[in-house]
């Protein structure tokens, strides 16, 4: 359908003001807001997967009759894409939040309120040859959330990436540690049932619609850095992480800047998966040996052994922050 023509045709042969303008259905909400300052009145709204397309009116030039002729008009032809279902419109507008961060939620639903907080979880499948789809694994969340309809949504967002939004009573408590270990939980039945690789992010509780946008991007960006750095790590929070965040969004000259940097200050070489793997529970246990060691299951003394032979390999002692500081810096930029 050529909705630009149609609204041509009609400004023809009715001789009012009517104008007709195609988007995207990421911007046509801005787009709306805009044209209704200049004295603009949405009339329709047609609809398919990704493009929309705007029917505008001065309103002061048509009268009731008119209106309700035009509205009949359009009708029949705009009714040929099946309505959105409410997690189809939200599938669109997070999608289309990483390229425009401040658009708003769509006005269909803006009116979605709820009584209590909600928290987002981002589901991400670590592999891609697969042949299992998101609508397959919907009973199964289904049977894990209780009373997942209405209160509970389920949104998947593309092949890889799916957004569920939980009821706080559902997880308990608003502390950080429950919603951490319900995202453990989560992760366990899906890597258990489904047979498959999966990585679970989870943010703080919200109120509105506009949080969760915040929130999403900032698990996007989480998902991206630990795509990058941590590919092992299968679960994490939003406020986890914020060097490898950091990280990640600086540009590939910066990045390059910055390990040319720390080789001026000392040169380090390469180390073995061994010693990587030391230094990176070292640090995410604050240069914490004892709890080191535990996370690693070997003995302390063991653990001071490899460390102390990164000392002699690298002339940098990883307990003593200022030297941890480079040697984290160095597997960051040198080894990814």
């Amino acid at each position: 359908m050529d909705w630009q023509k149609k609204a041509d045709e009609i400004a023809q042969a009715t001789g009012l003001p009517i104008r007709g303008m195609e988007c995207s259905n990421v911007e046509w909400e801005p787009l709306l807001l805009e044209q209704e300052r200049n004295g603009w009145e949405l009339i329709y709204l047609a609809q398919n997967e990704d493009r929309a397309f705007l029917f505008l009116i001065q309103p002061d030039y048509w009268d009731r009759a008119s209106r309700a002729l035009l509205e009949l008009y359009l009708t029949p032809a705009a009714t040929s894409q099946p309505p959105q279902s409410i997690a189809e419109q939200l599938a669109s507008w997070f999608q289309g939040l990483l390229d425009h961060p401040g658009t708003p939620p769509p006005r269909s639903v803006q009116q979605l309120t709820w009584r209590e907080k909600r928290v987002i979880f981002l589901v991400e499948r670590c592999r891609n040859e697969s042949k299992w789809t998101w609508e397959s694994v919907e009973p199964l969340l289904r049977d894990y959330i209780p009373d997942i309809q209405p209160t509970s949504l389920i949104i998947p967002l593309n092949p890889t990436h799916l957004l569920l939004i939980v009821p706080l009573s559902v997880i308990g408590t608003d502390g950080r540690e429950d919603t951490l270990e319900w995202a453990y939980g989560l992760q366990e039945l899906l890597a258990c049932e489904v047979l498959d690789s999966f990585r679970v992010l989870v943010g703080p509780p919200f109120s509105s619609l506009t949080d969760a946008g915040r929130t999403f991007i900032e698990l996007y960006h989480l998902s991206s850095a630990l795509q990058r750095f941590r590919p092992s790590k299968m679960v994490a929070a939003s406020w986890h992480y914020p060097l490898e965040r950091w990280a990640a969004m600086l540009p590939d000259a910066v990045a390059t800047g910055v390990l040319q940097a720390i080789s001026s200050v000392r040169a380090l070489p390469a180390l073995s998966t061994e010693q990587k793997e030391a230094l990176e529970t070292l640090f995410a246990h604050q240069l914490n040996v004892s709890e080191t060691a535990r996370q690693l299951y070997i003995h302390r003394n063991t653990l001071l052994y490899r460390l102390d032979k990164i000392t002699e390999a690298t002339g940098l002692d990883p307990r003593h922050f200022p030297d941890a500081v480079l040697l984290q810096l160095h597997l960051l930029f040198g080894q990814n």
